[in-house]
């Protein structure tokens, strides 16, 4: 079953030129599963011998009935998909897309990162979707990830149901050993929901063709589904869903999602138990330092300095609002996104560590509102 976007033969606006010729996919993994992503920013899941067991996993961003951003006919790349290694993860995979195929974008006029994180020996990947408004106005986003399952690599004949104990999302085929699951970290899902495929896309079942309108009802319209069991012969499309977010003029929205493998429910939701764990560690370690509201902005030199293999960065904050603290190698290159989130005001104080960095430069940048400021410090070993 072909379900790939038509090649798209023209290259729009890239963020980075020099990446007009590069790679069209990367591949990464943990040893116990693997993970593919695409120029167009789809994400597929593999089983640890390399069958795939998600076909595309993707964002939803709806704006209204009559437009919602999608992988098949809104997806254009800005940013072709790199692979990374060190930083917050074992091994960090980035994409970054907009909605300009294939031509100027109706609402919502977004720019979507993906940012996929994994981490050796575990049964779970982590994407972290980051949606930046690029239009005058505020928008009010609905936003989910759209998931084609694919068990042991074919369509068809699958279970897919709703674990509201664990609110994992999960598929899988009777008598066969793969179970797939999908969960949000640190929030609760706003809605689940579950179509065969041929009614998903009734009038191209080899393709994508689903409407806009689909699409929205399947992101922004509240409720559980009952389960889907089984499936028809070409498979089945869910929507596992992060909410409603109200996006400001030039503001983000982020939520992260595990994509999880296991050979039952329950092992899947021990798999999303270390997930979870994984994620409170890695991602939500900021700590309120003072209540008391600074008079200005600021970012502090981190300290200790130079440090191994760990050391605290501290920053103030004058107003409440969006908040970005970002690591930087000497290249340039991104290696960790310490804090993503609305914060506040008042002092925080992040940890970094830099175990999986080689020794050097590194800079540090703190963006919140019209603030911005970098500072130095330096990982010896």
């Amino acid at each position: 079953m072909n379900r790939i976007a038509a090649t798209i033969a023209l290259v729009a606006a890239l963020l980075i030129p020099d990446l007009v010729d590069a790679q069209t996919t990367v591949l990464g993994g943990t040893g116990k599963i693997r993970f593919r992503l695409g120029r167009y920013a789809n994400f597929r899941l593999f089983d640890p011998t390399g069958i795939a067991q998600i076909d595309r996993a993707t964002i939803l961003v709806a704006y209204d009935s009559a437009n919602v951003m999608d992988y098949t006919n809104d997806a254009w790349y800005l940013m072709a998909p790199i692979i990374m290694t060190g930083g917050i993860a074992d091994t960090m995979a980035m994409a970054l897309i907009d909605n300009t195929y294939p031509n100027v974008p109706a609402p919502p006029d977004v720019r979507v990162r993906h940012t996929v994180y994994a981490w050796h020996n575990d049964y779970y990947v982590m994407v972290k979707y980051s949606v930046t408004n690029y239009s005058s106005g505020t928008y009010n986003l609905h936003l989910g990830v759209g998931v084609i399952p694919y068990p042991s690599a074919t369509y068809g004949g699958e279970t897919v149901q709703y674990d509201a104990s664990k609110k994992i999302a999960y598929f899988f085929r009777t008598g066969e050993t793969p179970y797939t699951g999908v969960v949000l970290m640190e929030q609760d899902p706003s809605s689940f929901h579950v179509l065969d495929w041929d009614v998903y896309s009734p009038t191209d079942p080899a393709g994508d063709a689903a409407t806009d309108s689909t699409r929205w009802r399947m992101t922004a319209l509240p409720g559980f589904d009952a389960d889907l069991n089984p499936t028809g012969g070409n498979g089945s499309f869910f929507n596992l869903n992060a909410g409603l977010r109200s996006i400001a003029a030039g503001d983000s929205a982020s939520f992260t999602v595990a994509y999880l493998s296991g050979t039952s429910l329950e092992n899947l939701q021990t798999v999303r138990d270390s997930a979870e764990s994984r994620f409170k560690r890695v991602f939500t370690s900021i700590e309120p330092v003072s209540q008391m509201v600074p008079e200005n902005f600021m970012l502090l030199q981190n300290y200790p300095n130079p440090f191994n293999p760990t050391t605290n960065i501290e920053f103030r904050l004058s107003h409440a609002g969006p908040a970005t603290l970002s690591v930087y190698d000497v290249l340039g290159r991104q290696v960790a996104v310490l804090v993503n989130e609305n914060l506040a005001a008042g002092s925080y104080r992040v940890p970094f560590g830099g175990s999986q960095l080689a020794s050097g430069i590194y800079y540090y940048r703190l963006v919140a509102g019209s603030f911005s400021e970098t500072k130095r410090m330096l990982l010896v070993k």
